[in-house]
């Protein structure tokens, strides 16, 4: 590969060093992931070239799979089941929330409603840009305000939860005691291997979701093969912000101002009706405030793990709720639009 054809890597790769060392000197919350997510998508707007390194955002996924499927001891994993119906009602508001948002987002920005329901439906940005497209809706601007929320879900609910003192006592104490790195070498090929089947099998977030489950069931079943250094989860964070931030374009400076205002404030509507839940099922479950706003929150399910994880805030709830949000948005978020759709056509068409 010609060496102008790897400048927007290697400009990438030490933007996101610089970030994640700044914010580390700053004691910025999340400063290997905030970090290079803010620096590369700054440059990315401003016409630096960056490109993050293909698949490196999976890679960044499988690391911190491994380590979230280390918290699922066997007494935990039985405490996160019985939660199901929690999870399956605080699903069920985020899609009221993202049907609430996209109407908000369609008055604000004066765009079709089509469009606006899967902007603001808080699943997989990925994934929701697809059904969208499917739907006939704008699939540009849907990545774009799904990568908007994100971005500031990230950017506000661990520094907000971080200045308010929140840390929880979930110190996770690893089964296995050393590092052994022909354990570490296993684990990781057994999380590949997950991986790739979750992947062939359509699963969004396959890179993540396959890992921790492959991590998990070791785990739960008191398999101890290594622990996952320190340098391993700080490159899995440095990896998804990197990627996180290269998604950013010079188009977004030339996107209408009311899409968008009316993004961030769909996202910010989103927010606080699930932070209003979260409050509600704290309450109602005996668990801690903060980590119900990390369960609920209308973020990325990595980011909002590995929030959980530093700042010791129930990283198997704050996993496991965050998880069936997404599955649930992912089956339900097609079938409800057109649902919508037909109740409008046939209220337009009654005299």
């Amino acid at each position: 590969m010609p060496k102008t054809a790897l400048a927007p890597y290697i400009s990438g790769l030490l933007l996101s060093i610089c970030g994640g060392v700044l914010f580390s000197a700053l004691h910025i919350p999340l400063p290997w992931m905030l970090g290079p997510l803010l620096v590369t998508g700054i440059a990315g707007v401003y016409e630096v070239p960056v490109k993050a390194v293909t698949g490196g955002r999976q890679v960044g996924q499988l690391f911190i799979g491994c380590i979230l499927g280390q918290y699922f001891s066997p007494d935990i994993s039985w405490r996160v089941i019985s939660q199901w119906r929690m999870m399956l009602a605080t699903a069920v508001v985020a899609l009221t929330a993202g049907i609430a948002g996209g109407a908000l987002l369609a008055r604000i920005a004066g765009i079709e409603q089509r469009t606006a329901y899967f902007c603001a439906i808080p699943g997989g940005a990925a994934e929701m840009a697809v059904l969208a497209e499917r739907a006939g809706a704008r699939f540009d601007r849907v990545a774009l305000a799904q990568s908007l929320r994100v971005l500031i879900v990230v950017c506000t609910v661990p520094v907000i939860l971080t200045l308010a003192g929140a840390t929880g006592t979930d110190n996770y104490i690893p089964q296995a005691k050393v590092v052994s790195a022909s354990g570490l070498m296993l684990l990781l090929a057994i999380a590949l291997t997950g991986g790739i089947i979750f992947d062939r099998c359509r699963i969004p977030n396959a890179f993540i979701l396959g890992p921790l489950a492959a991590s998990a069931l070791l785990t739960m079943n008191g398999i101890k093969l290594s622990v996952i250094p320190q340098f391993i989860g700080i490159s899995g964070q440095l990896l998804m912000g990197w990627a996180l931030g290269a998604r950013f374009r010079p188009d977004l400076r030339n996107e209408s101002g009311k899409f968008l205002l009316g993004t961030v404030a769909a996202t910010l509507f989103s927010m606080a009706m699930l932070s209003i839940a979260a409050a509600l099922a704290a309450f109602l479950q005996g668990i801690p405030v903060e980590s119900m706003m990390l369960a609920t929150a209308p973020g990325g399910i990595s980011e909002m793990c590995v929030t959980a994880k530093i700042l010791k805030l129930g990283v198997p709830i704050v996993t496991s709720f965050q998880v069936t949000r997404l599955a649930f948005l992912l089956i339900t978020a097609l079938p409800v639009h057109r649902i919508i759709e037909k109740l409008v056509s046939d209220r337009g068409s009654t005299p």
